[in-house]
């Protein structure tokens, strides 16, 4: 665990402790009626949740009758013969015998359904009139809606099997290859590496810090468990070169190949998913 990850940890708590603190101090200032009132709406509010949690079961369990219910009131209602006294209660308003001497059968078809409208409004009040007949509007409006959208959704399901128009304007979009890249760096300080002795005055040790970026987070989790294990990899491993060596530039680059293959070896002999994409030397130290 990183250091900033610690502080995040330890801001957390203490925001954690501070908002506990806040509570305690306001519930303390909080009259008891209004605790009492908050506690009984909050068992309200949680009854109200297990009532509508249930609510789905209780309508499968009773809509069989809802439905039995239902259809004995349509059966018992005469539409049909509501309809005929309506209509000629329509017409004996209007005056049927002269409405019927002047229009043909045809046009009192068609006025049969303004007649009946036009029973159903009296007795309304303007503005219950004008809400019905707005109502009535919208209702048809959606319905019409409804007939489109399902000839539109139809006629899109028989062109599915078409192939796309244009194939090379396709963006596919990618990840850049930094994303979230800090959480895969494996970061090994003093790391010691295995030397000749030319003469008894030369630099006698290195120690090497480095930063490997990996390829995913779990494998960067396990390497930081095993990191003992590594070490011993990499000294058994890596073989001894002259002390100043890695010093120079060709020397930092070789030692960053060797290390790079090093680390992926020991990926792949402990079955480990994932590989080593980079190795940044941040420090040397000869003496």
């Amino acid at each position: 665990m990183g250091f900033l990850e610690k502080i995040e940890i330890l801001v957390n708590r203490l925001l954690i402790l501070l908002g506990d603190l806040i509570f305690r101090i306001l519930l303390k200032l909080t009259p008891l009626k209004i605790q009492l009132f908050l506690k009984k709406l909050r068992v309200q509010f949680h009854l109200l949740i297990h009532w509508f949690k249930k609510l789905p079961s209780r309508i499968i369990k009773n809509a069989p009758l809802f439905i039995n219910k239902i259809k004995q009131a349509l059966v018992a209602y005469d539409v049909k013969g509501k309809l005929q006294q309506t209509y000629q209660n329509a017409l004996a308003s209007q005056g049927a015998n002269k409405v019927a001497a002047k229009t043909s059968k045809v046009k009192l078809v068609f006025l049969a359904p303004f007649l009946i409208f036009g029973e159903w409004l009296k007795g309304l009040t303007s503005f219950q009139a004008t809400s019905l007949m707005v109502l009535t509007a919208v209702s048809l409006l959606a319905a019409i809606n409804i007939g489109f959208s399902g000839h539109r959704i139809l006629s899109h399901q028989n062109h599915a099997n078409r192939g796309p128009a244009s194939v090379e304007d396709e963006v596919v979009y990618e990840r850049p290859a930094y994303y979230k890249k800090e959480t895969r760096h494996l970061e090994l300080n003093n790391v010691r590496l295995p030397i000749f002795f030319a003469n008894t005055n030369e630099l006698s040790a290195v120690d090497v810090d480095f930063i490997a970026t990996l390829s995913n987070r779990q494998s960067r989790m396990q390497l930081y468990k095993l990191e003992l294990q590594l070490r011993d990899h990499l000294i058994l491993n890596v073989e001894p070169m002259v002390a100043s060596f890695p010093i120079e530039e060709e020397g930092k680059e070789i030692l960053r190949q060797k290390l790079l293959s090093e680390l992926n070896d020991f990926l792949k002999s402990h079955k480990i998913d994932g590989q080593v994409q980079e190795i940044k030397i941040t420090y040397v130290l000869a003496n």
